[in-house]
Formats: structure tokens, C-alpha cells, sequence
């Protein structure tokens, strides 16, 4: 949940990075990294270092600058799908304050697809509120590989985007789709938060 310094007009929301394995969480990440202006933003984080090699957390600080006078910033947080990070990824969806959802494109990861979808409306229940309080994003990942291994993003929308929320074809390799997804998803959540901001 968002962190509100009403005396210094400060706020710190919390981004998710969510998706299957491989769908390109930590690709998206480092794609923000690389495009966003270097003062807004804080040094790429893989944090923890388990037997398998895969970090446990990768974490990337971003300065939004002053909105609505309060000076804003967001955590950008990307956790594995694998098991042995499963306290982490709880630990850091209780406190999700919106979520980019990355689904991979290839038509062979549907069904991992819609299993990272029930597991995070699974996780996201354990709150307390609405699971569709918390805003959420859509990237159709890998959209730049041969079309016939890949779904278009209106199959993927119809398969995993019932709500109608927002959804970018992206390709974070080389940037495309990335910084318009993430500018949707702050600007939700930052909508979402504006009752707290301003009592």
C-alpha cells in the first residue's frame, strides 16, 4: 500500500510487475531503466541470489516528480513466477498498489498465461478490499517474434483481459509498447490513490 507523508506532501506507491515465467518481467523492467530520464530514476536492484540463480526480487525506484503537489514516487517491483520466491511475491502483492501484468505472446504459453492470471487474482484475494480496486495494466510480451508463434494482442485480450483494462503489443527488447503501459499504469493507480492524497 502507498506510504502518505501528509507533512512533507510525500507519496510512494507500489507497481507489480506480474506475469508466467519468461513472459519478460525483468526484460520490462530494464527497459524502463534504460529509456526513462536518468533523474528520475533510482538504480536497478536484482536483489537475493537462491540456489537456482534467479534473483528474488528485482526492484527499480522511479521519481514521478510533483503531481497535484505532493512529490511522487514508485517502486517498481518484479518477482519470479518460480516457487521459491512465493513468500516474496505475497509480501510484495499485499502491499501492490497497481499491477502491470506481462503475458508472453507465444501461442504455446496461453495456458501458463491464465495461470498466472488465477494465481494473482488468487494472491490479490488475500487483501483486505476488492481485487478490482487495484489497477491493472496489460504487455502482450514478444510481440516482435514471427507471427505465426504468436497470438495478436485482440486473442490475448479476449483470453485474459475480461475487465477491459488498458493492454500495449509490446516488445521490451527494443522498447516498444513499454513506457505507454507504464505511463497507463501509474496514471491509474495514481487516480486510484488521490481520495487518500487528499483527504
Amino acid at each position: 500500500m502507498a506510504h502518505i507523508d501528509i507533512e512533507r506532501r510525500e507519496l510512494t506507491a507500489t507497481l507489480v510487475v506480474f506475469g508466467a515465467a519468461r513472459a519478460g518481467k525483468s526484460s520490462i523492467l530494464r527497459c524502463v531503466h534504460d529509456r526513462a530520464a536518468p533523474a528520475r530514476l533510482g538504480d536497478f536492484f536484482p536483489l537475493g541470489t537462491p540456489p537456482s540463480g534467479v534473483p528474488l526480487l528485482d526492484w527499480l525506484p522511479l521519481e514521478l516528480g510533483v503531481i497535484g503537489g505532493w512529490r511522487s514516487r514508485v517502486n517498481i517491483y518484479g518477482v519470479p513466477a518460480e516457487r521459491h520466491a512465493d513468500t516474496t511475491r505475497r509480501l510484495v502483492l499485499s502491499n501492490a498498489d497497481g499491477i502491470l501484468f506481462a503475458a508472453d505472446s507465444q501461442a504455446s504459453r496461453l495456458a501458463e498465461n491464465l495461470e498466472a492470471l488465477r494465481s494473482l487474482q488468487g494472491q490479490l484475494l488475500d487483501r483486505d478490499g476488492d481485487v478490482r480496486d487495484v489497477p491493472i495494466v496489460f504487455l502482450y510480451t514478444k510481440q516482435d517474434l514471427p507471427a505465426e508463434m504468436i497470438l495478436p494482442p485482440e486473442s490475448l485480450g479476449d483470453a485474459l483481459n475480461f475487465r477491459g483494462a488498458p493492454s500495449f503489443a509490446c516488445d521490451a527488447l527494443r522498447g516498444v509498447g513499454v513506457l505507454e503501459a507504464l505511463h497507463a499504469g501509474v496514471t491509474r493507480m495514481m487516480r486510484r490513490l488521490a481520495p487518500a492524497r487528499d483527504p
